[in-house]
């Protein structure tokens, strides 16, 4: 059962995302195709062959001739969110742990959509995928959603992103934008191989990475902290010394430009959200970002 605290900020995004995030990008579009639908494209004059039902009877009649009123395709958009759940995302140490901004972010997404009426669909993994849900676009059905994801218990190993790539890539017949919410802390070579480059070249995919101060950072103090991998519960004691400090935030700091670079090649668009800031933000400005150009 989703805690108190996180219902409260999950009632507050739910009335926020769907006033910001709203027609950034997870939004209502028109379809550059032509076909059935309502949203007007063009005039032109009738042709043999043309549809009699689609002359505009008031553009002919005051152009003395039969003009056909084009309208774009309607076509409908589906949004996948795919969320880590491994042990790795419990990590906290500050406000909120990953898990819930995870869970923010991913309300966030789910509300946006319902309140542009777009079909949302589920999956959760961990070393493989643990659930998939179709695209649905009902309010019950994301309150659903979040239930069962916070429900989810972490799974012992380690991090498995290419699983829930392949299984993204072939169960998404129609075209998607995909958010794939994760740390990317995996031992796989994930942009080694082909499979992401192939979801994106098929799907508008964005990948959205929490990040916890302690992993940028060591903790304050002197003498020693003992440290342990959430996935492999190895434990190392590491000395809290500027030495140390330096190197430990050098390593960090490299990841996160590796990451970065590597996002940029596949292409993927990314957004990094610190579990000390508004989970939100980072992914509206991602968004602006992505209607500009």
């Amino acid at each position: 059962m989703i805690p108190e605290a996180v219902m409260r900020e999950l009632r507050y995004i739910e009335v926020y995302s769907a006033r910001k995030i709203r027609n950034l990008r997870v939004g209502a579009y028109t379809s550059p195709l032509r076909g059935p639908g309502f949203d007007f494209d063009e005039h032109q004059p009738y042709r043999p062959g043309d549809d009699v039902r689609r002359i505009d009877w008031n553009v002919t009649a005051r152009m003395n001739a039969p003009y056909v009123r084009h309208t774009h395709a309607e076509r409908e958009m589906n949004v996948m969110i795919a969320v880590d759940v491994s042990r790795s995302m419990e990590l906290g140490s500050s406000a909120h742990s990953k898990k819930e901004v995870m869970t923010f972010i991913t309300a966030s997404l789910l509300f946006s959509a319902v309140a542009d009426q777009i079909n949302a669909g589920f999956m959760a993994f961990a070393d493989r995928v643990l659930l998939f849900a179709p695209p649905r676009r009902t309010r019950a059905a994301a309150w659903s959603v979040l239930e069962r994801c916070w429900a989810l218990a972490p799974r012992p190993g380690r991090t498995a992103l290419l699983p829930a790539i392949r299984h993204l890539t072939s169960a998404l017949k129609r075209t998607s934008v995909i958010f794939i919410v994760s740390d990317f802390m995996t031992n796989e070579d994930l942009f080694g191989t082909r499979d992401l480059a192939m979801l994106a070249a098929r799907h508008d995919v964005i990948a959205i990475v929490p990040e916890d101060p302690a992993e940028s950072a060591l903790p304050a103090g002197s003498g020693y902290v003992t440290m342990r991998d959430l996935e492999s519960g190895r434990r190392a004691a590491v000395a809290l010394t500027s030495r140390t400090r330096a190197a430990f935030t050098v390593a960090a700091g490299e990841r996160r430009a590796d990451l970065a670079r590597a996002f940029h090649r596949v292409p993927v668009d990314a957004a990094f959200v610190r579990t000390d800031q508004n989970p939100v933000e980072p992914v509206l400005s991602l968004f602006a970002r992505r209607t500009r150009t």
